[in-house]
């Protein structure tokens, strides 16, 4: 039971919930996430099972994708439409091709402030910790890269969005910069991440087909291979060196045909782990996963 699962994360529950459920449902503890998503987004939670989970920290990396809903006429505290409205305008003037002109000054590298209820630390404390108790700090701000925004539909005061970023990019904090730099103000609405790491939400299941798979021994159909999701070129190790390279050993293999810096090390068709070059034809383990 080693693998990726694309999980479709409901509204109402944490990241940590639905690892929960998953070690409930699998009945194994090693379980975890590779990114998280706010208890009031919905769509692809990428879960990490048995090895795995020695993974997510190149799995949290790489592009997500997003619908976003983006309201004009009120800026809230959070950001979102679970805040307090702290400024509103009763009338909104702008037009389609106005927002997708703005939207278009949105792309690409920029520097992003962080909203005041997020889980950023500053000196060792959670930005939402500040705000709670109306401590106003300096907010660090964070290089993001907003790769396409497409403008699906605009109807009224609503806006419908695809967006497509780097990880860590803050969508209420995008639809605030947005809605101020359209003169209308704005917040963000509903967000559904529907890509992260190249996992669709078309093939993503949800707790209760996971469930159903598990039970009825087709786990199979939804557990996908680690190599699968995060391919790299395949150095194959003899047997005879399989202890010394478990143990962080360098041995001899034919690197001849590999261009890359990281690749997969396999004995006998069993993958061992991520390894790098030391040499030329000699190799070490840089990354265990067995």
């Amino acid at each position: 039971m080693n693998g990726i699962l694309n999980i479709l994360k409901p509204t109402g529950m944490t990241s940590h919930d639905v690892v929960s459920s998953v070690r409930k449902i699998l009945n194994t503890k090693k379980v975890g996430h590779a990114g998280t998503l706010d208890p009031n987004v919905a769509g692809v939670l990428v879960i990490c099972v048995g090895k795995g989970t020695k993974f997510s920290e190149y799995l949290m990396n790489g592009s997500k994708e997003y619908i976003c809903e983006m309201i004009l006429g009120e800026k809230t505290d959070t950001q979102d439409s679970y805040g307090k409205t702290i400024e509103k305008k009763e009338n909104v003037h702008v037009n389609y091709e106005e927002i997708q002109r703005v939207l278009k000054c949105f792309e690409g590298e920029q520097l992003q402030v962080p909203p005041a209820f997020s889980a950023v630390k500053l000196n060792g404390k959670k930005l939402y910790e500040y705000a709670r108790q109306n401590i106003a700090v300096e907010k660090p701000g964070k290089t993001v890269d907003i790769k396409e925004i497409k403008l699906i539909k605009f109807d009224g005061n609503r806006v419908l969005m695809r967006i497509k970023c780097s990880k860590g990019t803050y969508m209420r904090t995008l639809c605030n910069d947005i809605g101020d730099m359209l003169g209308t103000l704005g917040h963000m609405g509903v967000l559904v991440r529907t890509n992260a790491k190249g996992l669709h939400i078309e093939n993503s299941v949800t707790l209760d087909e996971l469930k159903f798979l598990n039970d009825n021994n087709r786990l199979h159909e939804c557990l996908i291979p680690v190599d699968v999701i995060y391919p790299l070129e395949r150095v194959d190790a003899d047997e005879l060196y399989f202890d010394r390279l478990v143990c962080g050993n360098e041995i001899p293999a034919d690197t001849s045909s590999i261009l890359s810096d990281e690749f997969y090390i396999y004995c006998k068709d069993n993958l061992v782990g991520i390894g790098k070059k030391v040499h030329e034809n000699i190799i070490k383990v840089e990354k265990l996963l067995m």
